[in-house]
């Protein structure tokens, strides 16, 4: 990924005469240049196959070098990346309390926690159980992918052998679907795999409302959250129904 900072709007190009900015589609354009160009009465638009104004002002010099750390938020460049700060994107930074590190952080503790609990449902003699929650493992890593390089969700998937559209019906309707005279309320009889079960749509719902905070224009995103949370009350409540071979 290439940047274009203030900086290098300051240094390397006049301005005079132009009213749109011109930039190839994998160019990443910090807050303060895009102020800059702003307030000038500048637009911005991105190009592909086209020689560029962000092309004109590589070739006359900028300042950006690909080694150089980038703040996100204010295009200070560094040297060396602060200890406070991590990479959002390739070389650009983000404070580590950035909102967008904590959703990406529970992500990954959930991650981990899906694991533990296909440990659980090996050890318990669950191989459908593990295979299940294979797919919620590969459906989160995804999710945290398409965040990392901002790629839409795919949303044509299927989950527990049920569609997108599906698991937020069947979830929504889980007596009537699985047969059960009432909404299951968990409970430490049930056992260890239904308390695991339920671990993990708690950390769903911390995740989901990290996303909302981190990301709150990707829809995509928090509804895949959602659906996630759909994956984990369906493998909690056809586990108590017995389709996993339990008691």
């Amino acid at each position: 990924m290439r940047i274009l900072t203030e900086a290098d709007l300051r240094s390397s190009l006049s301005l005079e005469g132009i009213k749109i900015y011109t930039v190839p589609p994998d160019v990443f354009i910090t807050p303060a240049a895009r102020e800059y160009l702003a307030v000038r009465g500048i637009g911005i638009a991105v190009k592909s196959g086209v020689k560029t104004c962000y092309d004109d002002t590589r070739r006359a010099g900028s300042s950006a070098r690909m080694h150089v750390f980038v703040d996100a938020k204010t295009g200070k460049t560094y040297d060396q990346k602060p200890e406070d700060m991590t990479h959002l994107r390739d070389n650009i930074l983000i404070k580590k309390t950035d909102p967008v590190i904590d959703f990406r952080g529970k992500l990954d503790l959930l991650e981990s926690e899906i694991i533990l609990a296909q440990i659980v449902s090996e050890r318990l003699g669950y191989a459908k159980m593990t295979a299940d929650l294979g797919e919620t493992l590969d459906y989160t890593r995804n999710i945290l992918a398409c965040e990392v390089l901002q790629k839409p969700v795919d949303e044509n998937v299927m989950l527990l052998g049920l569609s997108i559209p599906e698991l937020r019906r069947v979830s929504h309707d889980i007596k009537s679907e699985l047969g059960l005279k009432t909404h299951p309320m968990p409970d430490y009889k049930m056992g260890e795999m239904p308390a695991v079960l339920n671990k993990l749509r708690a950390l769903v719902r911390q995740t989901e409302l990290a996303a909302a905070r981190a990301v709150p224009e990707r829809v995509d995103i928090i509804r895949a959250m959602n659906r996630l949370s759909s994956c984990m009350h369906i493998l909690f409540c056809r586990f108590l129904v017995g389709q996993y071979g339990a008691k």
